[in-house]
This record gives C-alpha cells, structure tokens and sequence, in this order.
C-alpha cells in the first residue's frame, strides 16, 4: 500500500507542474482580450485588417499591427457586413475539445500504468517479505493429522517429546512452579529414522501451526536474504504462538563456522547469526517450539547447539526388533495382509532398517501383490521386496554359461557350509543364484536377534564364513575367480576393525 500512495503522489506532482507549466505558457503566449464594443468601434472605422475565427472567438489584427482577441456572438452577421476586398477572413476548426479529450485520456492510461506498477510491486515486496506466512502448515483436524500414533519403535523419544506436547497444550502448568521449557530439541540420527515424522506428530498432537523448512531454503546466493528470512519466519511465527518452527537438515545453515571468506560463507555466517539472535529472544511467555534435525550433528556450530538455544538432543537410531514389528504394524494398517503373515518373522529378517525403509517395504511387497493379482500379500512378496531393497531389481538379461552356473553355485555352497558348521553363526536364511544389482548370487544369514555387540569368535567366524566361497572354488575347480572381490573386502573391514578399532 505504501509503494502505490508513494507512486500517486508522484504522479499527481508531475499532473501538477504540467498543467501550471502549459497555463503558464498559454498566457505568455496568448493576446490580450478585447469587449466586443472595442471590435465594433475598429469595424466602423475600417481599422481591421485581418480576421481568424475560431468558433466564436476571433483574433483581430489591426491596420496597425496590433493584435487582440475577442468573443464574437454571431460570426455570420459580423462577416456579412465585411467587405472581403478589405478585410482577409479566414476560418479554423476549434481544437479545444479534442485537446482536453486527450489529454484527459492521457493522464487517464498514466494513472492505470502507475496504478498497474504499484501493484506488481506491492505483490513482489509481499511475497519476499512474508517469505514464512507462504509456508506455514497447520495440521489437518481429519484423517490427515499426524499424531503419535503413527509413530513406532522410538518409545524413548516419544516419552521425551510428550513433554513438549503438554506445555503446548498447557503452559501454565509448567510456568506456575517456574519450569522453562527447553526453546530449541535437535534431533539426530541416521536418515530415515522419522526426525521429521516426529516433528510432525508432535504438532499433530499438540494441535498449534507448523512452520516447516528446510535449511537449504534460507541459503541464497545474495548475501543478507537468508538472514532476512530468518526474521520473517521467526517474526511470523511469534504472531501465531504457540506454534512449532520446524527446520530440516539444519546443517546446511548450522554448520560451524570457519575462518575463510566467501560469498557463500558470509551468507551462511549471517543467516546463522540471525538464527542464534532470534532464538535468544525468545521470553518464557512466546510459547515457540524449535525444532531442528541433522544427519550430521558433528558438523554444527558450538554456539547453535549449546544450552539455551538447542537445549536438548534426541538421537533416534534404527529400530531393533520389537520397534521394527511395532513400525511394520503402522505401516501394514494401510494394506491386506495374508492370515498367516507374521510380522515378528519379517521384522527378525529386516535387521537395520529403518522406519523409512521398512515403509518402502511394505509398498513394494502390496506392488509385487498387485502385480501377481493376489487380493492379499503373502509373506513371499515381503521376501522378495526385502530381496530387491537389498540387491536390486532381479536381472533377467544376464545370460551364464553352464560352468559359470556350476562355479556360482559351489561359491553360495561354501558360504552355506560354513555358516551351518561354525558355531554362534547366524542361521541360513536363504541361498539365491539368480542376478540382482550387481550380486550374481548371495547366501543370507537370518539374525536371531539384534546384536548390540559382536564376540571375538562370532568376527572370526564371519570371516571364516565370507572365505568359505573362494575355498570352495578351490577345493572343487582347483581355481580362483574374480567372485570373491566384495567376499574379500568385507573380511578386510573386519579384520581392520579387530586390530585397529576393537583391540
């Protein structure tokens, strides 16, 4: 509104100063006016000498010289009476009208071009400078919302998160016995355990608006419109308290700060100056929640992460096996299931999935059903999707001679025999030749259960195991083929790790 008040004023000043301009021109240049009675007199007396009429106004030019204009009530009696001989009359259409005509049509089209520009600049400054109203999610009171209910298999961090959930809803109950609830909680963890589906169930449940960004989104490549952004949102938010400011991967914002001078740095510099200022000015009565996640929470900056600001960290990690069945029962809601699929038998074969990819899981095993034209899914389309997360998509072109079959074939079987034989090993699941990905063939290992630490033998025995298949290949061919590369290196990686990181 300012930008169009601005811009009409201006052009009323420049109306201004042209009309005074051509009304001061117009006189300067005009002739003098004369009565009528003043004309009659000269036309008694032959004085005149030229006549222009214009309408009824006419400019009389004297035998002398002399000029003047005059109105004129009736042009054709005032003619009649002039001997043409004497008198040079001429006769011009009067432009007046069509003067005044276009000009107003000119002040006209101005006033829409001025009026046109403000708005496009009115909506250009609104849509820059209300960068965190655009953004602004409020959770949906029907079957969209996101409560803790959708969340499984980090118990922990949901017991934590409650709190925060109680002081949304209410306040006081904390701010009566002087309790300040933490202004900022990090939540850390490899991707796809559900930082940001917590973020989301926390203001699910706590029913306030969720601001949710991205930190990518405050970095630009003109330095201070990060910085300016942060104050929107926060400014934005702080009109809506209380509410939840959500920021994913903070890192790309956070990140610590270095000695090297660069655009990109200054940018990041004072977006994250602007971060740490507004989270400071945060009073016990804003009722702001600030929530942050990070894969990389050893990368942030010191004073992001101190008391104060992000006063706690929550670390969510993949799920071990009661929380893989929990998440797998959330997810498996949305779908048909077979009677006697057990989700604690694929929970048991889904060793270090996590939240996401046990979702992605149970999506691809409803499309291998969907694609068989099953009604339900069987527990063989779980083992195949496990198959094509892990190894990829089954290759039906690769063509294997009879002797590769054979070697491939004894190699799984080496694997096998192994595993079967050493004790504390992990059971066969399953021993496949057909091509997935990159793997001709693999021999899988079923876990009993999650292994929060690996013994001295059970490492041993995982090399012995790996090294099975090129033994066998040696044992029956007398040879050694290119297919124990990744065998190989995954036995080198313990090895290292035993001498080198374990003692």
């Amino acid at each position: 509104m300012a930008i169009f008040v601005r811009n009409l004023f201006l052009f009323f000043i420049v109306v201004f100063v042209c009309f005074v301009g051509g009304f001061i021109f117009y006189h300067e240049h005009s002739l003098p006016v004369i009565g009528y009675s003043q004309f009659y007199r000269d036309l008694q007396g032959h004085d005149v000498k030229e006549l222009t009429f214009t309408g009824n106004r006419a400019e009389v030019v004297l035998q002398s010289g002399f000029s003047y204009t005059v109105n004129v009530p009736d042009v054709k009696k005032v003619t009649a009476s002039l001997d043409p001989l004497n008198v040079t009359i001429t006769y011009q259409p009067d432009y007046t009208s069509f003067y005044f005509q276009g000009a107003l049509f000119i002040a006209g089209v101005s006033l829409a071009i001025v009026i046109l520009l403000s708005f496009f600049a009115h909506r250009r400054e609104t849509s820059e400078s209300r960068f965190a109203s655009d953004k602004l999610i409020r959770p949906h009171r029907g079957e969209d919302r996101i409560t803790f209910d959708d969340v499984a298999g980090v118990p922990e961090a949901k017991e934590e998160l409650q709190e925060v959930v109680s002081f949304l809803k209410n306040p006081d109950q904390f701010s009566n016995i002087g309790a300040l609830i933490p202004k900022g909680l990090l939540l850390q963890g490899p991707p796809g355990t559900g930082k940001t589906l917590l973020a989301r169930a926390i203001a699910g449940e706590a029913g306030v608006p969720f601001y949710s960004f991205s930190g990518s989104d405050f970095v630009e490549m003109f330095v201070g419109v990060g910085a300016s952004r942060v104050r929107d949102l926060f400014s934005e938010a702080k009109k809506n308290a209380p509410c939840i400011v959500f920021i994913d991967e903070i890192d790309a914002v956070g990140s610590s700060r270095t000695t090297v001078s660069s655009d990109g740095q200054d940018e990041r510099g004072q977006t994250l100056n602007a971060l740490l200022v507004e989270m400071d000015g945060f009073s016990s009565t804003d009722n702001i929640i600030v929530l942050a996640s990070t894969n990389r929470p050893d990368i942030l900056d010191a004073a992001l992460s101190r008391p104060g600001r992000f006063d706690r960290r929550i670390t969510l990690l993949p799920p071990d096996l009661k929380g893989r069945q929990k998440i797998l029962d959330v997810h498996c809601r949305k779908v048909t299931l077979r009677e006697e699929v057990d989700l604690e038998e694929i929970a048991q074969m889904t060793s270090g999935f996590t939240g996401a990819e046990l979702a992605n899981l149970v999506n691809e095993a409803a499309l291998l059903a969907g694609r068989d034209g099953c009604e339900a899914i069987e527990i063989e389309h779980f083992d195949l999707a496990r198959d094509r997360i892990m190894l990829g998509v089954e290759r039906k072109g690769v063509i294997l001679t009879e002797k590769d079959k054979q070697i491939l074939a004894f190699h799984e079987a080496g694997h096998a025999i192994v595993a079967k034989l050493l004790p504390d090993s992990d059971p066969v699941h399953k021993i496949t030749i057909i091509p997935r990905g990159r793997a001709l063939g693999q021999t899988q290992q079923l876990p009993m259960g999650d292994r929060t630490a690996y013994s001295r033998d059970y490492l041993k025995n995982r090399i012995a195991i790996l090294l099975g298949g090129r033994a066998a290949e040696k044992i029956i061919f007398n040879s050694r083929t290119t297919r124990a590369e990744n065998d190989l290196l995954q036995a080198t990686e313990i090895a290292t790790n035993m001498v080198c990181r374990w003692g």
